[in-house]
């Protein structure tokens, strides 16, 4: 959109009266702390950012971007790594202001706001002793992450966060505002759970939420040196883990630096079982610690926010593998003994149980297998191209080391802007069918901020 500054404040005096919300332009004060989103190394200029306030701000800023033929994107919690959440010379529809939750504890289910994130949510529903399935940090908007799937800790036994989406009100591309679920719009529902931030702006989320007060979870540290037998035994004994117990592994560093190799259980059934079933884990080396231990369900997902910091840069690659073998176990523990800096982390989800058990074709999220989506996470704090460079290149290797061995596509939710030619492969069968959704609900490709790479083609 060719227009001068005078001529954008011009048109922007037809969007603010309708706003209850603020709308932050560039020379304003609080501009560059409202751009910033949780990965520092995004460095985006939108032309403005309208902090909506109600449902009907979204509505009119969507009808305005439209009639005024400037770009868009949505940010809901502002924790995506790729920038896909502003639009440099474009408007942002950004939630982060709108964070409600209201919890239905007859019938177990909750609402949120878009802008709502996991810490949000955990801690409402943790006055009831409810939870859902939620990724593994507290400041991860909700919006996005079910968009994506969603991998969690409590996926084996209640599958992924978008498996637990009850409803979700969007607003279209025409400034419509719908409800989509299994009985309304029921097209749009198969697409937001999994199919990305591409169909319009998700204004609320309904979840299903469970039982759960407290969890069986914790560390278990081990020197690098054991990296090779923790790693085969763990492969093993993942395959026959009940529902109820979910393990992430991977690698990060003490605080003198030094790399550990790190299980991370997750178990959400009886705790004198949960004790019997993760005793094998103890045994499969000497560990450094052992930190298992029952925990509250907000308390466990907030145990590990400080490895992930908003401000600093980052910088993620995804492989999927079926299971570990001598080959793959190689190529992480390589990438842990080059670490860039103490910071960087390699975390592997371990994907199974209900979440393997849902058809491919009842959602949009594209694999449906038991498997491990290994993230190759570069975290750093120094602004220098130079210092980028090192860090981009190290996360790459590790990430085309893995590919040969790797199941294909990706994690819709941490692909890079450059990898577009594994969005098909990632979405599977379902690709074709998203396509024509959004031919559907955005013909003119309104929405890409989080998948840009589906297109309403002819």
């Amino acid at each position: 959109m060719a227009t001068t500054q005078a001529g954008i404040r011009a048109i922007f005096k037809d969007l603010e009266p309708l706003l209850t919300g603020h709308l932050v332009r560039p020379e304003e004060a609080a501009y560059d702390q409202a751009r910033q989103l949780w990965n520092g190394k995004v460095n985006k200029h939108p032309t403005a950012l309208a902090l909506c306030a109600t449902v009907e701000d979204v509505i009119h800023t969507v009808r305005w971007a439209r009639s005024n033929e400037m770009p868009l994107s949505v940010r809901g919690g502002g924790h995506d790594f790729a920038g896909r959440a502003l639009r440099n010379d474009g408007i942002v529809i950004d939630l982060s202001h709108m964070r409600g939750v209201s919890i239905d504890p007859q019938l177990n289910t909750a609402r949120v706001q878009g802008g709502a994130t996991i810490g949000d949510l955990i801690g409402a529903a943790q006055q009831y002793g409810l939870a859902t399935s939620t990724g593994t940090i507290s400041s991860v908007g909700l919006g996005g992450l079910t968009l994506g799937g969603g991998y969690g800790p409590l996926l084996g036994k209640h599958g992924l966060v978008a498996d637990n989406l009850l409803s979700a009100q969007v607003v279209t591309a025409n400034g419509e505002l719908l409800t989509a679920s299994a009985t309304e719009y029921a097209d749009l529902y198969w697409g937001l759970r999994g199919g990305g931030g591409n169909f319009g702006v998700v204004v609320s989320l309904e979840y299903r939420l469970h039982p759960i007060s407290k969890v069986l979870s914790g560390l278990l540290l081990y020197p690098l040196a054991q990296a090779n037998d923790v790693l085969l035994q763990y492969a093993e004994f993942i395959k026959t883990a009940p529902d109820e117990l979910t393990v992430q592994c991977g690698f990060m560093t003490l605080p003198d630096a030094t790399p550990i190799v790190f299980l991370a259980p997750v178990y959400c059934g009886s705790f004198d079982e949960g004790a019997r079933m993760l005793e094998p884990l103890r045994t499969f080396g000497s560990p450094l610690t052992d930190q298992i231990q029952p925990v509250a369900y907000d308390a466990q997902i907030r145990s590990i926010d400080a490895l992930a910091p908003k401000d600093r840069r980052y910088f993620i690659q995804t492989q999927s593998l079926d299971g570990f073998r001598p080959e793959t176990i190689e190529v992480v523990v390589e990438q842990a003994r080059q670490f860039p800096s103490p910071f960087s982390i390699l975390s592997v989800h371990h994907f199974h149980g209900a979440a393997s058990r849902v058809a491919v074709s009842d959602t949009a999220f594209g694999l449906r297998q038991d498997h491990m989506m290994i993230e190759i996470i570069a975290a750093w704090e120094q602004n220098s191209a130079e210092d980028d460079g090192k860090h981009v290149r190290w996360t790459q290797r590790g990430s085309r080391d893995l590919a040969p061995y790797a199941l294909p596509g990706g994690y819709i939710n941490l692909l890079d802007v450059t990898e577009q030619d594994r969005v098909p492969l990632a979405f599977g069968p379902n690709y074709e069918r998203l396509l024509k959704l959004k031919r559907t609900y955005d013909p003119d490709d309104v929405f890409h901020s989080t998948v840009g790479h589906i297109r309403s083609r002819a």
